[in-house]
């Protein structure tokens, strides 16, 4: 049997999901049930193109009854994202019996479709597999498909739902960059959403007169899924701890809510009851401009800031309050997150030292480190985006003249 490139291609592509696919299942580093489901989702796509190969090369004209096995695997890839996504943002994610409910359509689909194609006789397996090979399949028999393509792009919506929430979160619980920036997985949603929405647009083209690009236009997705896998597969790796804070969320509103919330003492709890006579919108108002108040003057005298990894629950505690109360009362009193407001105390420390410093010699990268900063990147993002410029750009164009200042606010 022999193989031209394209088909090299594909067989090189189906030996890297399935290499990565054993790396991800005997990978004990990290959440071993978010690198298993990462591991499923490649080796699903590893599969399918497995059987889509097989199919072109005509290994099934001998045993017709072992085709089109992978007809509906494609309705793994939603869930196992999803899935994966929830591991990622949650730390202590596990498996429940209920997330076998995600596989349900693909488990009836696959056991009917296989007793049906079972049930037929050699020849009519033959010239069905013939037909599609050809993409010479009838159109009603494309809803299939598209119900696929619609139900992956709703997992993809919800997987983006959870990003989004996670987003919030950890802007009012996390002052280290790091922990707020996580691009790399909503490119990979964005990415496999891009690839499905390609492979649904080819499988349309292949039921017009277009269907002779069909095979290019699956080898380009192939290309891409190949250049991605290694990336993909490098950050889902690295700093895994990172990402945690939705279940130390819903840890901390229990505590809050219950008896014994750290940081918070009985008179404490009592000064913020109201009773039927008090005027409730004064009262949290008085409260909370003294909670502001104490928090400035703790973050001019301690500079707490300076600490790298600060977070809300940290913070609240140097100053004996709730988590809750703290982020409520800079949200609605400043108009900030806790992150915002963390890195502004950060970045003004930094737009002094770069303008007038005590050191003429001192550079950028010392600025980053005595300000609270662990990471260039995380600097140079949050600078230009509370400045409009680059730490250099600043530095150059402040550091000679100390009284004059280009910054916007």
């Amino acid at each position: 049997m022999s193989f031209n490139p394209a088909e090299i291609l594909v067989v090189l592509v189906i030996f890297q999901l399935v290499f990565t696919s054993v790396f991800l299942f005997t990978h004990r580093k990290g959440r071993v049930v978010g690198n298993r489901l990462l591991g499923f989702f490649f080796l699903a796509i590893g599969l399918d193109l497995l059987d889509n190969l097989l199919l072109l090369k005509g290994i099934y004209s001998v045993h017709p009854a072992f085709g089109l096995w992978s007809a509906w695997l494609l309705l793994l890839f939603g869930p196992l994202l999803y899935l994966y996504t929830q591991s990622v943002l949650y730390q202590d994610f596990r498996w429940r019996a209920a997330n076998w409910l995600h596989f349900a359509p693909f488990a009836v689909l696959f056991a009917v479709s296989e007793i049906y194609w079972l049930g037929q006789q050699p020849a009519d397996q033959r010239s069905m597999l013939l037909r599609i090979a050809a993409r010479q399949m009838p159109q009603y028999q494309s809803v299939g498909p598209v119900l696929i393509f619609l139900q992956f792009f709703g997992y993809m919506a919800a997987s983006k739902k959870l990003i989004n929430r996670y987003r919030k979160a950890a802007g009012e619980a996390f002052s280290d960059y790091r922990r707020i920036d996580i691009r790399w997985l909503s490119n990979t949603l964005l990415f496999f959403t891009v690839v499905m929405m390609l492979a649904a647009l080819n499988s349309a083209i292949s039921l017009t007169a277009l269907a002779p690009f069909w095979w290019p236009t699956f080898l380009g997705i192939i290309l891409l899924v190949f250049g991605y896998i290694n990336v993909m597969l490098l950050r889902a790796l690295r700093h895994p701890q990172l990402f945690a804070l939705l279940r130390e969320e819903r840890k901390n509103e229990k505590a809050e809510d219950g008896k014994g919330a750290e940081g918070v003492s009985g008179a404490e709890r009592r000064k913020e009851t109201f009773h039927p006579g008090d005027n409730m919108p004064e009262a949290e108002a008085a409260i909370r401009q003294r909670l502001l108040l104490q928090l400035d003057e703790h973050m001019n005298a301690r500079r707490p800031w300076l600490e790298p990894d600060l977070t809300l629950e940290q913070l609240a505690a140097q100053l004996g309050q709730r988590p809750r109360s703290l982020s409520q009362a800079i949200n609605e009193g400043l108009g900030k997150s806790f992150f915002e407001l963390v890195n502004q105390y950060r970045i003004s420390e930094a737009r002094r030292l770069l303008t007038d410093p005590p050191d003429k010699k001192i550079t950028i990268l010392e600025v980053l480190y005595q300000v609270g900063f662990n990471s260039k990147s995380s600097f140079n993002t949050v600078f230009k985006k509370q400045t409009g410029m680059t730490p250099s750009e600043f530095k150059k164009n402040n550091g000679d003249n100390p009284g004059r200042s280009t910054l916007r606010g």
